[in-house]
């Protein structure tokens, strides 16, 4: 009987520490998928990747159709212009008509030719730059909630989605200022997100050496890159309030009384024009 409930309670204990691994097993994979706001951002970012890549195709599609107007241009303006000198030549010479067609058809066809050639070249070079594509980003590492900068990871990814979102609107008011913005964040984010990597290794090391110099050491280092993380988030915070405050500036484009005035007073002239025909 004795061996009996040893074996049963073996059994018990077995199937209780099975059920404890997949319990851990579930929660680190839970720990180490992506916040929410890390999926938006992430989101965001390929969104506005697909916008760069399709600007910079119709960029290239503009630039290949003017490339072959020039060549276009040239070559028939090369091949008229021989057969049009050819055509002179031969009536100078012989007083009867060339032998490839009359000579004014060449010269026309010629100067055509070098005129779209000219005005294809001159709009190739008032073309602007090629739209700038951003780097692909990067998966972004999640770090344990009880982990030494976790609350400041968190909070740099909530204020870098909060600058996506601000971007657009700063970009109908002020494209310069916005593009600024987008090359801010661009260079200051792989800084910021190294140092979440960081925090991911630095964690790991107190876990597998808890009680050792190693765990004091990382613990250590791990404050001192949560105050560098801490910095950084608080300069992102600075610049969302810029842009808070530059939303709230004046548009330099017609305001909408000047766009609706004109509106509002043709629809005046038409009542009061109503209104006296009425009355006749």
């Amino acid at each position: 009987m004795a061996s009996d409930r040893d074996q049963f309670a073996r059994v018990v204990q077995t199937g209780i520490a099975r059920g404890m691994d997949v319990v851990d097993a579930w929660r680190q994979a839970r720990a180490q998928r992506p916040s929410a706001q890390a999926r938006a951002l992430q989101v965001e970012q390929q969104r506005r990747l697909a916008e760069q890549q399709r600007a910079l195709r119709r960029h290239q599609r503009r630039v290949r159709l003017l490339d072959n107007e020039v060549t276009g241009g040239v070559a028939v303006a090369g091949v008229a212009g021989t057969l049009g000198v050819l055509d002179i030549v031969i009536e100078s010479t012989t007083a009867t008509s060339g032998v490839y067609g009359p000579a004014w058809l060449w010269v026309t066809l010629a100067a055509g030719g070098g005129i779209v050639a000219a005005v294809a070249r001159r709009t190739r070079a008032q073309l602007p730059p090629a739209p700038r594509v951003d780097a692909v980003p990067l998966a972004q590492v999640t770090v344990p909630t009880d982990a030494i900068g976790a609350e400041q990871a968190q909070r740099l990814t909530a204020l870098r989605l909060q600058l996506t979102q601000v971007i657009p609107a700063i970009e109908r008011l002020h494209p310069g200022a916005a593009a600024d913005l987008r090359r801010a964040d661009l260079e200051a984010a792989p800084q910021l997100h190294a140092l979440v990597d960081r925090l991911v290794v630095l964690h790991g090391i107190r876990i597998e050496m808890a009680g050792t110099q190693a765990e004091a050491a990382a613990t250590s280092a791990a404050v001192e890159v949560r105050e560098r993380l801490a910095t950084g988030c608080a300069t992102y915070e600075r610049l969302i309030t810029a842009s808070a405050t530059m939303l709230a500036a004046p548009d330099i484009a017609r305001g909408t009384e000047e766009i609706l005035a004109p509106a509002l007073e043709g629809l005046t002239a038409y009542t009061h024009g109503l209104k006296r025909a009425a009355n006749s």
